[in-house]
């Protein structure tokens, strides 16, 4: 008698790294909206069957960043308009929160490590470097999140986030973005250390709802965003 136990475990351990791999490749656009994605091509790339891509792909068609159609094939998602604003109004409204109640529970070392993000956001917006400064902008959102003890609403918030991501690496005019990302951390880093939750939510406001600049410029651009 076989003893099969293990093997489903192994199959959802390898579905979860093809799924974390194709949703990174679609959020940083290397995989392009209107893409098509063949399981025989994904599975022969990674080196897995075709199992663990299905079940990776029908997570992604979940969360809308893949279109699935019977007989047809499978697609990367367009930028649908609606899912970035109601993406983008679900974060405000609890960064806005975040935010507050961070400003009523600040101390010097938590302020200085915020001040070295910023640092680093800046050095990297100098070099140009787009993921490097990507990354420090999530490590300064969830520092936030973390100095008002409510990590736990961070990670409710990543598969939220997925689409408004999507469109962040999509922006042009990337320089001038940049600076005014900095400029923006650097104010609601002012009101945090002064401990007023009343211009530090004002602040994160304005700074998360800057997205929805580049969102109507996308638009007007015909096959990379939809108004569905």
């Amino acid at each position: 008698m076989f003893d099969d136990g293990p093997m489903p475990v192994k199959t959802r351990s390898t579905a979860q790294g093809v799924f974390e791999l194709l949703r990174g490749e679609i959020v940083l656009n290397q995989l392009k909206p209107l893409e098509p994605i063949r399981e025989g091509q994904i599975a022969e790339r990674i080196g897995v069957s075709r199992t663990p891509v299905r079940e990776a792909l029908l997570r992604l068609a979940d969360l809308g960043l893949v279109d699935i159609y019977p007989q047809s094939g499978t697609r990367v998602a367009p930028i649908r308009l609606s899912k970035v604003r109601a993406a983008q109004l679900i974060r405000e409204a609890v960064e806005v929160e975040v935010v507050s109640r961070a400003a009523a529970r600040m101390t010097p070392a938590a302020l200085s490590a915020i001040d070295a993000i910023i640092e680093d956001q800046a050095r990297a917006a100098t070099r140009g470097d787009t993921r490097r400064l990507y990354e420090l902008d999530e490590a300064f959102h969830r520092a936030i999140f973390e100095i008002a003890d409510c990590l736990a609403a961070a990670d409710e918030l990543e598969d939220v986030k997925l689409h408004l991501n999507r469109l962040r690496y999509l922006s042009v005019d990337w320089p001038r973005s940049a600076d005014y990302i900095v400029a923006e951390h650097r104010l609601i880093r002012e009101a945090l250390g002064a401990q007023d939750a009343v211009a530090a939510a004002a602040a994160m406001r304005t700074h998360l709802r800057a997205v929805l600049v580049p969102l109507e410029m996308m638009s007007r651009r015909n096959g990379i965003a939809a108004a569905i």
